[in-house]
């Protein structure tokens, strides 16, 4: 079997699955110390909505291991009587159907408010720009369809404020290896966050075994899933009369922004491809620099190591990491 398998749309008004999908196996109940996992090259294309006159008014749905100081979450075990930090383990991943994309009459309304006031989701993908083909790529190298990259956009409006794009909590962030202190909060950094929500939606998929009803663990908890389990598998109207009506509206945002993203020119809105490399390159950097030194050392401004770094708290790299991994603009001449 190849490690991605090709599904086809089947238009707008029966649409099931658009892109490809895989899940991952369970996270193995045994911690291990390992390192994280390196992100690969960006994908090819993806297709966003962009108008080519955005209105004012917005959408009305708008709205490596590490020390135990620097990720309290970390359990650690004791060696030779000295304790030592556990890091997250990341599993292997596994065929699964892709995500069943549904335009029933709730989604359709939030696709007719979109295209009424499409300057806030235009907004958000702008934001995104950066960092989006990283963000998919991350899902496929975990297995995961492409489409629940519009997840984080229903979640958050694509924010790096607050909990970030994906909205984890604290203690599912640091479950799934992100570092959460006073000075670091890797929920805000898209990349980053994007391999904790992987993780977090397989091991869900994995439980359920049916994507509709892991996103009911995603927004309300894993706990919850046991009401749910003689759904899996029903038909999504049946579904959505028995969901909570906080999940019933982050699936059908969820789901409106990836149809209206997937069928831009039918909308009569302008395509947008994500091709370009990025803007910006990573460098290794000693703990507890100052942005300021840092931005005259690359040419750059602290406001803009801050965009591109928004999981800094400070205004200097942390102190009790060996190095940090500072994202820093590209020099014209490497553009």
């Amino acid at each position: 079997m190849t490690r991605f398998a090709t599904y086809l749309g089947v238009g707008l008004l029966g649409l099931t699955a658009l892109l490809p999908g895989r899940s991952r196996a369970q996270t193995a109940p045994e911690i291990r110390v390992v390192g994280r996992v390196a992100v690969g090259a960006y994908p090819t294309d993806e297709v966003v909505a962009q108008p080519s006159a955005a209105p004012a008014v917005q959408p009305s749905w708008a709205g490596p291991a590490v020390s135990m100081l620097e990720n309290p979450g970390v359990p650690a075990m004791s060696v030779s009587g000295q304790a030592r930090a556990l890091a997250f383990v990341r599993s292997e991943p596994r065929p699964v159907a892709p995500f069943p994309i549904v335009l029933n009459r709730g989604v359709r309304q939030y696709v007719d408010d979109i295209l009424a006031h499409p300057s806030g989701l235009v907004a958000s993908f702008e934001r995104s720009r950066p960092y989006f083909s990283q963000m998919v790529r991350v899902l496929e190298q975990d297995g995961l369809p492409r489409d629940l990259v519009y997840l984080s956009f229903a979640e958050s409006d694509f924010t790096s404020e607050g909990a970030g794009p994906w909205q984890l909590s604290k203690a599912t962030a640091r479950r799934f290896g992100l570092v959460v202190n006073k000075y670091v909060d890797e929920r805000r950094d898209p990349i980053k966050s994007t391999r904790a929500a992987a993780e977090y939606l397989a091991t869900l998929h994995d439980e359920t075994n049916d994507w509709h009803v892991a996103l009911i663990g995603w927004n309300k908890g894993e706990a919850v899933l046991d009401r749910f389990w003689s759904l899996r598998g029903v038909d999504y109207n049946r579904l959505a009369a028995e969901l909570p009506r906080t999940t019933r509206a982050l699936m059908t945002r969820f789901m409106a922004v990836a149809i209206v993203a997937h069928h831009a020119r039918e909308y009569g809105l302008q395509a947008v491809t994500f091709t370009a490399p990025p803007t910006y390159r990573t460098v290794k950097v000693k703990p507890g620099m100052s942005l300021s030194t840092l931005a005259e050392r690359y040419g750059t401004t602290v406001a803009r190591l801050h965009s591109l770094n928004p999981s800094l708290l400070r205004d200097r790299t942390p102190l009790r990491l060996a190095s940090f991994e500072l994202r820093v603009p590209k020099a014209q001449t490497e553009l």
